[in-house]
């Protein structure tokens, strides 16, 4: 039992570690804008100019606004368009 317990408290700790690699980039007013890859550590950077498309730049406007979003979640949503300008 107790080793079932540890391995249980491993994974949860692993994938508790993955769920901060994503940044889900908001609209103004709170809403979901695009999904990012948390590649620079920095969700404030990266959400400043996210864009759903890569034909334009800064669509979600909300100046950086984010919440972190786990790799799960992350699969389910909309990502941000390339080139991320940032």
């Amino acid at each position: 039992m107790v080793r079932l317990l540890t391995i249980v408290t491993v994974l949860f700790a692993s994938v508790s570690s993955v769920a901060a690699s994503y940044c889900q980039c908001l609209y103004t007013d709170g809403s979901h804008c695009c999904v990012i890859d948390n590649i620079v550590n920095d969700c404030t950077r990266m959400c400043n100019k996210a864009s759903k498309d890569s034909t334009t730049a800064n669509q979600c406007n909300a100046g950086g606004k984010f919440s972190n979003v786990s790799s799960w979640n992350a699969n389910f949503r909309k990502k941000c368009g390339q080139p991320y300008i940032y």
